[in-house]
């Protein structure tokens, strides 16, 4: 049974298993053994390059998660040093740009000069009384 599978480890197996059988062959069949070598010598590179790139794919973990903790003590640096520099220039001082805060910004909207805000309070219109029920049970 032949597997037809384009994954690096199938066909490295199958590779193998063709070497593997084809050993035996080379006394009756001379005339395959510069295949048969360049078989095991191919064979043999293509295992060392497998496991070379599962070593390095463990590398690249390492690096990524030291990456991720790096950046993690980084962010968590950065934000003590600006906690600082806010409690020193104050929560809305622009000097806080310097040092790329943002300095706290008053909410709502700005209001025009001369202008009052009077609303009228709109009381409701109370609802109607709802009508009595009338049950009349007659016997």
């Amino acid at each position: 049974m032949s597997s037809n599978g384009k994954a690096g480890t199938e066909v490295i197996g199958r590779w193998k298993v063709m070497g593997t059988n084809l050993k035996s062959q080379l006394e009756a069949m001379p005339q395959l053994t510069p295949r048969y070598t360049e078989l095991v010598k191919l064979t043999t590179d293509a295992e060392a390059l497998e496991n070379r790139q599962a070593q390095l794919k463990a590398d690249l973990q390492g690096v990524n998660r030291q990456r991720r903790e790096l950046a993690k003590a980084g962010e968590d640096l950065r934000n003590r040093v600006g906690a600082i520099l806010k409690a020193e220039h104050g929560f809305t001082s622009e000097r806080l740009l310097e040092f790329g805060l943002k300095p706290r910004r008053p909410r709502g909207r700005a209001k025009k000069k001369g202008q009052t805000t009077t609303t009228t309070p709109s009381t409701p219109e109370p609802a109607p009384a709802p009508a009595p029920a009338t049950h009349s049970t007659t016997k």
